[in-house]
């Protein structure tokens, strides 16, 4: 099965072929005969120091419906979003894993059973490197996978120490979930494919959420002051500044510009740990 996609779709850079194939690739079996095929970066040696205990962070990248499949290879080469993390200029100063997994046709990030595979998926991840440090596990990714990014935080919240969904979307349910997790919803305005406003924003099942509405949702209820933000891009803007379809504002992302700011707030957040916060508990 293949999908048609605009014209004026997003297309990787020169280069990004390069950066794919610092990737090793993998195949994760859960449940049922569940499986993930999938890609990951590991930081080379140069920044493991002198063999000191040294914890790198880990970005989850989920990616959209055009990189549904089984070859293992088009969630990265279809865009540079997935590989913007295995540049040189990023892991000079941020060295980090990287874990791309891949989405089957006949599945989608946003059901209830593919997100808790993933889940799983990524716990056994991390407990097969343990140089990952788990309070810096972070997650990014674009259309389906934003959907997927928010379901993922609201059924796993206080996991992950920070989420960027781009012009995602969700249902009402479970929305005040979102607020245990810092969050930058990216959207542009006029994306007519994932619209980033639905109409006035509610909760449950029966309300359908852009970024734009689920902002004015946490805002509302944002009492314990979470670091929630929403970067909506004007109509047109896309079009003018990337020559590209609005949905696709995952270049700005991972624009070397537009998107440092993104990536850094990204990176700059950390989660409590387990052990953190026993400790924190006992020394009162």
């Amino acid at each position: 099965m293949s999908l048609k996609w605009p014209e004026d779709w997003d297309k990787p850079d020169q280069g990004n072929d390069l950066l794919c194939r610092k990737f090793m690739s993998g195949i994760w079996h859960g449940e049922n005969g569940f499986y993930f095929k999938y890609r990951y970066f590991r930081p080379e040696a140069k920044s493991r120091g002198n063999g000191e205990d040294i914890k790198f962070p880990l970005a989850l990248y989920i990616h959209g419906a055009d990189a549904f499949g089984d070859d293992n290879a088009l969630q990265l080469e279809i865009h540079d979003i997935g590989t913007m993390f295995a540049k040189d200029s990023w892991q000079d100063t941020n060295p980090c894993y990287i874990l791309a997994p891949q989405c089957r046709m006949d599945r989608h990030w946003s059901r209830r059973d593919t997100c808790n595979m993933l889940q799983e998926f990524v716990l056994d991840f991390i407990s097969r490197h343990n140089d990952i440090d788990t309070g810096r596990i972070y997650v990014y990714g674009y259309s389906a996978g934003g959907l997927g990014i928010l379901n993922l935080i609201k059924s796993f919240p206080d996991f992950y120490a920070a989420a960027v969904p781009i012009c995602g979307a969700t249902n009402g349910d479970g929305i005040k979930e979102l607020l245990k997790t810092p969050v930058w919803l990216i959207h542009a305005e006029d994306d007519r494919i994932v619209r980033a406003s639905y109409g006035d924003p509610g909760e449950g099942s029966g309300f359908f959420l852009g970024s734009a509405d689920i902002y004015q949702v946490l805002k509302k209820y944002n009492d314990r002051h979470v670091d929630i933000r929403y970067t909506g891009y004007p109509e047109g803007w896309m079009k003018k500044v990337f020559g590209v379809n609005p949905h696709c504002s995952w270049v700005t992302v991972s624009d070397e510009r537009q998107g440092d700011a993104i990536r850094r707030w990204m990176f700059g957040k950390k989660r409590k740990t387990d052990e953190q916060k026993k400790s924190t508990y006992s020394n009162k």
